[in-house]
């Protein structure tokens, strides 16, 4: 063993035994680490989030240490109080945010903008993205001034607010090649293939808003899990002061059969394609979902309905949920 590996042991021995005496007679690291991320992870607004900040770090130095580490893991930049936060917090800590919660408005011009927030999260693995007001234009300034510089970026949520028919995304020459899992909550209208061309990696896709599957088919052939949120009294805004429509089911507008028809999830036989549909609670739509499962398996793609939602249930920006990496998968 040369002498510089030597000294590079010793120096890492003397660093984990002063991080062992620091906590000794404390909670193990561990558990104190985990309830603080729950903690943090949980709290819904910014001022109680940085008031929950502010106790914790008084009243112990070893909490407030670990939860540093927790608050630099888990960014949550939704308002300009957190904006402002993590302003002062990375002016003496270096970015090292994994998981990642944006709130953006793309209309008011007071807020954080999109490029600003890029160096503060280079590091992101995880990003759940909400646009709660949004231009026609928008979502190409995020793709090339936020995604395409988080690099590390593989798991991404995004929801828009609802929109009209009259809102489409324009289709945009930037690609964003590390995203495998994308879940798209809610999209705009006839968007929805021009933001999946963004994404041509991607392997599990899940979406929140019904739409033809058979006119992805182009953008999805790297997809092997597709996700479909299907609640039941599904409720669709069309044009502007037309009322909206009510549908008892959503499952019949994804048009799932029609889709296969047409090369959706084409299967191989070394990593076959599945369709796993988050549908409601009852079984009122037990028919439709039986037909379904008939044309999966003539498909040979797998297919599993899960029950889970009640009526009138719509995707949220705010998805308390939004950390459940699992529900991409």
């Amino acid at each position: 063993m040369t002498r510089s590996l030597i000294q590079r042991f010793c120096l890492r021995k003397r660093t984990e035994h002063q991080k062992l005496q620091k906590y000794r007679g404390a909670l193990p690291y561990e558990l104190v680490e985990k309830i603080l991320v729950n903690a943090w992870c949980s709290i819904g607004d910014a001022p109680s989030r940085w008031r929950f900040f502010r106790v914790i770090a008084i009243l112990s130095k070893v909490w407030r240490d670990v939860l540093h580490e927790v608050v630099l893991r888990y960014a949550f930049i939704e308002t300009m109080v957190d904006f402002t936060a993590y302003e002062r917090l990375l002016s003496r800590y270096d970015p090292c945010a994994r998981y990642v919660s944006i709130v953006l408005n793309a209309v008011d011009h007071t807020r954080f903008r999109v490029d600003e927030i890029a160096k503060y999260v280079p590091e992101a693995r995880f990003m759940c993205l909400a646009i709660t007001m949004d231009r026609r234009y928008y979502f190409d300034a995020i793709l090339q001034n936020l995604l395409a510089k988080t690099e590390s970026l593989t798991h991404l949520r995004i929801c828009w607010p609802p929109l009209r028919d009259s809102f489409a995304c324009p289709l945009s020459s930037v690609v964003i090649s590390s995203v495998t899992h994308l879940h798209i909550a809610r999209h705009p209208p006839a968007s929805l293939g021009s933001i999946l061309a963004s994404f041509p990696n991607v392997t599990h896709l899940r979406l929140g808003t019904p739409c033809f599957l058979k006119n992805l088919v182009p953008y999805m052939s790297t997809v092997r899990v597709l996700i479909l949120d299907a609640p039941p009294q599904y409720i669709m805004h069309t044009v502007s002061q037309a009322p909206a429509l009510v549908f008892p089911s959503s499952v019949p507008l994804w048009n799932i059969c029609d889709a296969l028809e047409h090369g959706l999830l084409k299967s191989t036989a070394s990593y076959p394609g599945r369709i796993i549909m988050n549908a409601g609670k009852s079984d009122a739509d037990k028919s439709m979902i039986a037909d379904i499962a008939l044309s999966c398996q003539k498909h040979g793609v797998a297919f599993e309905c899960r029950r889970r939602y009640p009526p009138l249930w719509q995707p949220s920006h705010s998805d308390p949920r939004r950390w459940d990496h699992a529900a991409w998968s």
